[in-house]
């Protein structure tokens, strides 16, 4: 109050307080805003990617994928998720790289990279990809900007990619009020373009980065002599081995200074290079119960009988629309082999002994490769014999009058090969000259199109009968205005058997009522069990697992959050890494790309510094093996402190002896390296002495030790050694790129979004 009172008779001490207290405010919040920087998805060596350039980059790709493979699926999405981050990541590793080697890319460099690109470049990555060989992160984005021009423009050329960046504004703005559809797909064409020579640059200068590292692997004769020999050398041994197993775990004593010693000793096998948080988690998949089978069984054998009374398409047709199946009628005939290529495999079998109206009985199928399993049954509505190849006359027109007066022109004993001939203009520009040209016709689907109110209903061309004349129309995807196809049927071949399905297929899901049983139980027991400890103690009795996963990185959390899938699984890895203490359990999130999983997490440590903590649980847990094998291997080589010889070696209790004739040491080295350095240095006839293995104590007598019959050529070896060490820097397991972001300080947010 006495304060108070002084505050009240002093009015510019007051207002300097409160001015005080208002700039502390501010400064504050300026501070917490600039610090927490909720918007920001990650950061590399300072250089930030926020929410939104990364939302915009996915954005990118997932357009650009789109336009090449015509559409994507979530786990693809997923994939460009991850690819748009590491190539951040990695961007940010090679520029600082490349500065200091004074690597730049320039305009030049970008045009060659877009002239370079071949023809036949261009067949090969599409073959290849149609058969698996390689995906589309493996393609250049000078090579994708051409595909885009070959499927788009027709010419995958840089002059062709020039003039279309030149007329697109142009175009989009004459297409938005005449065709919006196409206005839309030409916008995404020209984004997709620019987001596409945008990442030229960084492109180049990671291969200018690589191709400066591959130039800087070297051999000499000395080192690939000594590799040669290593590799042409071979041994006969004769060799004991005394297991780890011989001695009981319960002989061997360890104190907390046996692990920190020996933590100290390896401490680097616990490096960290980014903040981790040690978890365990229970992950409940719900699955549909005995029950749900049985009523969705059910509702397939009403459907079943109801389809057996339904004698025309129409009616197959209409019982299908209030159906729940996956598998859409649409009272269409198609070729047995379609089925085939789109999963239906067992339809295809099936209707090879069924007659025209049957249905068969209801299924279930055992779970298919994508892991989902349906309960079935079909009916065969009709079969019709159609050809599968038509010899068709073509010419396209852009008026719908030039398009009559053609037809009534070769109706009148013209061919419409020399009327097309007297329209060179159109022939250029469309490409279709009225050649005469076999079309497969084999896959069509059995609707008749749809025509503008001044023309006739026609049926496709698909089922025009020989003889006949008729035009189509597609939209020109330049001007939205419509291009008139006149088509003339001269001849059919290779008549085939046409099938209208009606295919029922439900999947095998559980019910509302069973989800709602595995969360209750779920929450039952976490009510019993409070502790991290009483959850490792009762998890297993309860039915449940409890999944370890130790130093789990922010970037591992992003990845299994994209593998769980759900905003539940963002929720609860945001508040392991941002809100949870040591030795708490999280509550129960629902998540899963199907809402089909309920998780818990427990946060049994956290992890910020350089290197994992000695007596974390799990370090602990690899100190205490790796020192129950040296006092194991102490007790075994004090037990044969007198072998001299092989065979008193083998005289030894829990001794395993066997005979090694024409090891490699190269070979024998991956999986006993020790054991393998020692026979190097023991000459013919000597022994090693007891050697601390892998596996156990090794004791082995070199019988024989000569080379093997190859030659060396200095210039092959070195060029052999060059391949391998080449392979050391670019291979998978040792990649140059996670030696590179080891060294960045990095800060990975992506769990939160």
């Amino acid at each position: 109050m006495a304060a108070l009172q002084t505050l009240r008779n002093k009015p510019a001490l007051l207002m300097s307080v409160i001015g005080g207290a208002l700039l502390l405010f501010i400064i504050t919040l300026t501070d917490f805003n600039s610090c927490s920087r909720p918007n920001v998805e990650g950061e590399v060596n300072g250089k930030e990617l926020t929410y939104e350039d990364f939302e915009t980059q996915v954005r990118n790709e997932e357009n650009l994928e789109t336009l090449l493979l015509g559409s994507i699926s979530e786990e693809e999405k997923n994939n460009i998720r991850l690819s748009v981050w590491n190539r951040f990541v990695q961007n940010q590793a090679i520029s600082k790289e490349a500065k200091q080697l004074g690597l730049i890319v320039t305009k030049e460099d970008v045009q060659q990279a877009l002239t370079s690109v071949t023809q036949q470049q261009l067949q090969q990555i599409v073959q290849m990809m149609q058969y698996g060989q390689i995906n589309m992160s493996q393609v250049s984005y000078a090579q994708k900007i051409m595909l885009l021009m070959a499927n788009y423009m027709g010419q995958p050329s840089v002059e062709a990619y020039k003039q279309f960046l030149k007329s697109a504004d142009q175009q989009i703005s004459q297409l938005q009020k005449q065709n919006p559809e196409a206005a839309e797909m030409y916008m995404n064409l020209k984004n997709a373009c620019l987001y596409c020579e945008s990442q030229i640059p960084q492109e180049l200068l990671m291969n200018k980065y690589m191709a400066v590292l591959q130039a800087g692997v070297t051999s000499n004769t000395v080192t690939a002599k000594m590799d040669f020999d290593e590799n042409n050398t071979v041994y006969n041994l004769e060799m004991v081995t005394v297991p780890y197993s011989t001695i009981a775990d319960k002989e061997i004593k360890i104190t907390d200074a046996d692990l920190q010693k020996k933590y100290e000793e390896c401490k680097e096998m616990f490096r960290i290079y980014a903040p981790s948080r040690d978890l365990k988690a229970i992950n409940v998949t719900v699955t549909a119960s005995a029950s749900d089978q049985d009523n969705i069984f059910k509702q397939v054998k009403t459907l079943e009988d109801t389809l057996r009374k339904a004698t025309t398409a129409e009616a197959v047709e209409g019982i299908m629309k209030t159906s729940k199946t996956v598998a859409n009628y649409m009272n269409v005939y198609l070729p047995k082999d379609l089925y085939t290529q789109n999963g239906l495999e067992d339809v295809a079998a099936a209707v090879d002994s069924m007659s025209v109206g049957q249905v068969t009985a209801t299924t279930v199928e055992p779970k298919g490769r994508d892991g989902i399993q349906y309960i079935s049954t079909i009916k065969l509505v009709g079969t019709k014999t159609s050809p599968d190849s038509m010899q068709i006359c073509q010419f396209a027109v852009e008026s719908q009058t030039l398009a009559d007066s053609l037809i009534n022109a070769v109706k009148s004993g013209k061919s419409l090969s020399s009327l097309a001939a007297q329209h060179t203009d159109m022939t250029q520009k469309y490409g279709l000259k009225g050649d005469t040209t076999w079309n497969a016709t084999r896959y069509y689907v059995d609707l008749k199109a749809q025509t503008d109110s001044t023309a006739a209903s026609y049926t496709d061309i698909c089922q025009m009968p020989v003889g006949t004349i008729a035009y189509y129309t597609v939209p020109n995807q330049q001007t939205g205005q419509p291009i008139y196809v006149v088509t003339q049927v001269l001849a059919t071949k290779a008549p085939s058997v046409k099938y209208n399905i009606a295919v029922v297929k439900y999947p095998i899901t559980f019910s509302q009522e069973t989800y709602n049983g595995k969360r209750r139980a779920l929450f039952e027991f976490l009510a019993k069990n409070k502790s991290v400890d009483a959850l490792e103690k009762n998890a297993n009795k309860s039915g449940y697992t409890l999944m370890e996963m130790p130093n789990f990185t922010a970037s591992d959390a992003t990845n299994a959050r994209l593998a769980i899938g759900g905003e539940g699984a963002k929720n609860a890895f945001t508040w392991a890494f941002d809100e949870a203490e040591p030795g708490q359990i999280s509550q129960v999130y629902e998540c899963g790309q199907e809402n089909d999983q309920l998780l818990v997490l427990c946060v049994t440590g956290i992890n910020e510094g350089k290197y994992l903590e000695w007596n974390s649980p799990n370090v602990k847990r690899q100190l205490e093996a790796l020192v129950m094998q040296d006092k194991k291997a102490e007790k075994i080589i004090a037990q044969m402190k007198n072998v001299k010889s092989i065979d008193q070696a083998k005289s030894v209790k829990g001794a395993e002896a066997s005979s090694q004739p024409e090891v490699n040491m190269a070979y024998f080295a991956s999986y006993e390296p020790a054991v393998a350095g020692a026979v190097e240095r023991t000459a013919k006839g000597k022994t090693t002495g007891c050697v601390k293995g892998v596996n156990g104590v090794y004791f082995v007598q070199v019988v024989d030790k000569k080379a093997g019959n190859a030659t060396f050529n200095p210039a092959s070896a070195m060029l052999e050694q060059e391949y391998r060490k080449m392979s050391q820097i670019f291979g998978q397991n040792t990649n140059i790129m996670d030696a590179l972001q080891q060294k960045l300080k990095m800060v990975d947010n992506r769990y939160r979004f």
